[in-house]
């Protein structure tokens, strides 16, 4: 789903009453910044609107940032992402937005959120699945970047760990971090007796003959 934030170019800047003025009108000011632009844009977003995308979103979610000007004409149109909010400390509205802009056919490095898919066996016989890195950092072309990492967990049993590299990636995604690094791991709780499994074939004690033995060693 394509997630569009319109913006529009704001002309008064380091104006603390006209900022406040832009939030009583119902305004969100914002700033654009990053490889992909010029300078840093300063913006204002209109609140209703932009909340109603906000909702939906996170820091790994492409955003299709289209910026006009006071009278509407389009003047920037390009891949964005939020870099970070700000919250009313009383209130905990939101104040301000700063979006980050992209190289287009550069690659980049952003946090992603971890998604667990499935019951895992080990879960199924007692165990406790705990998730050791809620996000990772992956690094991909803008237009590449996942929402989420979803992870499958419902091999792992007893005691298994799942790692870095046993992460089914999306073409053109890494997950920047080493490859043995565990993500997820299934914990067994004090007290759980963990089944074993017997070896199919045991191996039968040599017997030797006495008397043959002794014959021998004469």
């Amino acid at each position: 789903m394509e997630h569009v934030v319109n913006a529009q170019v704001r002309s008064i800047v380091g104006n603390k009453r006209a900022v406040r003025r832009l939030r009583a009108q119902g305004a969100i000011p914002a700033v654009a910044y990053g490889p992909g632009v010029e300078k840093p844009l300063s913006l204002v977003l209109n609140k209703t609107e932009f909340m109603k995308i906000f909702k939906h979103i996170t820091e790994s979610t492409p955003l299709n940032l289209v910026v006009s000007d006071e009278n509407g004409k389009k003047l920037f149109e390009h891949l964005a992402f939020i870099k970070m909010v700000q919250y009313d400390k009383l209130t905990d509205e939101l104040r301000h937005v700063d979006f980050y802009v992209p190289e287009a056919h550069h690659k980049m490095k952003i946090n992603v959120p971890v998604e667990v898919v499935g019951k895992a066996i080990g879960v199924e016989k007692g165990g406790i699945l705990e998730v050791i890195h809620h996000e990772v950092p992956v690094k991909a072309l803008p237009d590449r970047v996942p929402e989420v990492i979803k992870i499958d967990v419902t091999k792992l049993d007893l005691g298994s760990t799942l790692r870095v590299k046993d992460v089914a990636l999306p073409e053109g995604v890494e997950i920047d971090m080493d490859d043995d690094d565990v993500l997820i791991t299934i914990v067994v709780p004090r007290g759980l007796e963990v089944e074993t499994t017997p070896t199919e074939t045991t191996a039968e004690p040599e017997v030797v003959k006495k008397g043959k033995k002794e014959e021998e060693e004469k």
